[in-house]
C-alpha cells in the first residue's frame, strides 16, 4: 500500500518530478541573474530593451504557467509536469543553438511557461500534503534554492569560462531526467491504482 497523508490525494512521492523541474526552473532563473544577459546581448547583437522583452517574456511566461499547474496539477500532476518539462527541453535546446534574438524570444517563451507549470504542480502537490504541507512546501523551497544557487554559479563560471551556451546544454540533461523521473512517477501511480 502506498502510504500517503490523512488528506493527501496523492502518494507524497509524486513530488519528486515536479520538484526537480521546480529545480531546473530556478536554475535557469539563476543563469539569468548572472553575467548570463549581458554576453548573450553582446553575442547576438541585440539591444539592451530586446534584453528586457526576452526576460520579460521568461517571468510573464512563468507566471502564466503557474496557474494552470496549481489548477489541473492537483487534480492530474503528470499530465502537466511532464509536458511542462518537455517545454522546458525544448527551450534549452532552442536557447543552446539560437542563431538570432527571435529564437531567444521563442525559447524564453517555452521555458518560461514550463517553469511556471512545474512549479505551480510542485506547490500544488505540496499543498495537498495534509499534515505534512508546511515540512512539504519548505521542501519545494529548498530545492528551488538550490537550483537557483546551481544556477547563479554554474551560470557565472559556464558564461565566463567557455560560453553562454553551455549554460543550456548543460540544463539537457537535468530535463531528461526530471522528464524520466516525472513519467516513471506517473506510471508507478496508474499501476498502483485500486482496481
Amino acid at each position: 500500500m502506498i502510504e500517503k497523508s490523512p488528506t493527501a490525494q496523492h502518494p507524497l512521492w509524486m513530488i519528486v518530478g515536479p520538484a526537480l523541474g521546480t529545480m531546473l526552473a530556478a536554475y535557469q532563473i539563476g543563469a539569468l541573474i548572472g553575467p548570463l544577459r549581458e554576453t548573450l546581448e553582446r553575442d547576438m547583437g541585440y539591444s539592451t530593451t530586446v534584453n528586457l522583452i526576452v526576460l520579460m517574456i521568461h517571468f510573464l511566461a512563468l507566471g502564466v504557467g503557474v496557474v494552470p499547474g496549481l489548477l489541473l496539477g492537483r487534480r492530474a500532476p503528470n499530465a502537466v509536469a511532464a509536458p511542462a518539462i518537455g517545454l522546458m527541453l525544448i527551450g534549452v535546446v532552442l536557447l543552446a543553438l539560437a542563431p538570432a534574438a527571435f529564437m531567444v524570444m521563442a525559447a524564453s517563451l517555452f521555458i518560461g511557461f514550463g517553469s511556471g507549470a512545474v512549479l505551480g504542480t510542485a506547490l500544488a502537490l505540496a499543498g495537498q500534503a495534509g499534515a505534512r504541507r508546511t515540512a512539504m512546501l519548505i521542501a519545494v523551497a529548498a530545492v528551488a534554492f538550490v537550483g537557483l544557487l546551481f544556477g547563479l554559479v554554474l551560470g557565472w563560471f559556464l558564461t565566463t569560462a567557455l560560453s553562454w551556451r553551455w549554460v543550456y546544454f548543460l540544463a539537457v540533461p537535468m530535463a531528461l531526467v526530471s522528464l524520466v523521473v516525472t513519467g516513471a512517477g506517473g506510471i508507478v501511480a496508474l499501476t498502483k491504482k485500486p482496481a
